[in-house]
């Protein structure tokens, strides 16, 4: 068994055209011919894969394929096909986009309309920053005022006991009857209703700054702007300019004091235009703050330099930004 394995093993260590003739030996007549075999190649499809190398004794080359690229010069050129197939594609496209509709001409009516809306619009957001604080307290009470409304009680009985009266005629009685027991009250009597009226008057200012406090300095700001175009509004419409007053806060930077209010100042501390009324001695100051030379005009400008930069300061500190007209100055010199 040894021998045979031995001799298999060298059969299959030969190459093919002598394992051939081993394995079938040719008769004896035909040992002389010359054996001739036809040079073929073994051929492998396309899709078959390499043959191992441990196999065939030799890597497997790869396969190249052709591939198809496309000319750069005819990418390039303005007259591609590609090219001209999607110009074509864009000039259909912005055949097919439809126009703009026209404009809409609004008539003088509909123009008033917008208007009176656009208006009402702005007064909303005016009032609705303008905030709605509490009655300040002054002047909202007094000794008389007190001294009313602890006698207010009568006019409810005068009305349940005759309700065949007229209001306004009930109330036109009590209040002769009321204004006649304050002329004749006693001087305790009135220092009672003093201290009553005081007392209230102080109570109303502490929730008043109470309610101030409790917005910021900003916001208080933003409502005394507001209310100061309502208040002009108002003026022009309906002919009073109280409805919108000033909300009063401590903490607002008191505005600088010019040169000539400065001289104003001093003018009218001085004593001399006592008794003169405030029109005629306005205009006399003024004429004195004309006739001043600029050496005695200095020392008041330099004041109101001193006021500016106190200005200033304080704004930054308590609002948290520069004054508004320091910003329309800082503005206009960066666009320039």
């Amino acid at each position: 068994m040894t021998m045979i394995g031995r001799r298999v093993g060298v059969l299959f260590q030969l190459p093919l055209q002598s394992r051939l003739l081993r394995a079938n030996p040719l008769p004896a007549h035909q040992h002389r011919l010359p054996i001739r075999t036809l040079p073929c190649q073994l051929r492998r499809g396309y899709a078959t894969p390499g043959r191992p190398r441990k196999a065939v004794g030799e890597p497997s080359r790869p396969v190249k394929r052709a591939v198809k690229r496309t000319s750069s010069a005819a990418t390039s050129a303005s007259d591609s096909p590609a090219k001209q197939k999607t110009d074509a594609r864009k000039r259909t496209a912005a055949k097919k986009k439809p126009a703009k509709a026209p404009k809409k001409v609004l008539t003088e009516e509909q123009k008033a309309v917008k208007a009176a809306r656009a208006d009402k619009l702005k007064m909303t957001e005016l009032r609705k920053a303008a905030l709605a604080p509490p009655p300040a307290g002054s002047g909202a009470s007094s000794a008389y005022i007190e001294f009313t409304k602890a006698r207010s009680h009568r006019l409810k009985e005068r009305k349940a006991d005759d309700e065949s009266k007229d209001h306004k005629q009930l109330l036109a009685e009590h209040a002769r009857e009321v204004a006649s027991e304050w002329r004749n009250a006693t001087p305790a009597e009135v220092e009672h209703y003093n201290h009553l009226a005081h007392t209230h008057r102080e109570a109303k200012q502490a929730e008043y700054k109470r309610w101030v406090e409790s917005h910021s300095v900003e916001e208080i700001r933003i409502a005394n702007l507001a209310r100061a175009t309502l208040r002009r509004k108002s003026q022009l419409e309906k002919g009073h300019r109280t409805k919108w007053p000033a909300i009063q806060d401590e903490r607002h930077v008191k505005r600088p004091m010019t040169a000539y209010f400065h001289f104003l100042t001093n003018r009218q501390a001085s004593g001399d235009f006592r008794n003169i009324a405030i029109i005629e001695r306005t205009k006399l100051i003024a004429q004195e703050w004309k006739a001043l030379s600029e050496g005695e005009k200095v020392k008041y400008k330099a004041l109101q330099e001193t006021e500016m930069q106190r200005y200033h300061d304080e704004y930054q500190t308590v609002y948290g930004h520069s004054p508004p007209q320091q910003q329309q100055q800082q503005t206009a010199a960066a666009a320039a």
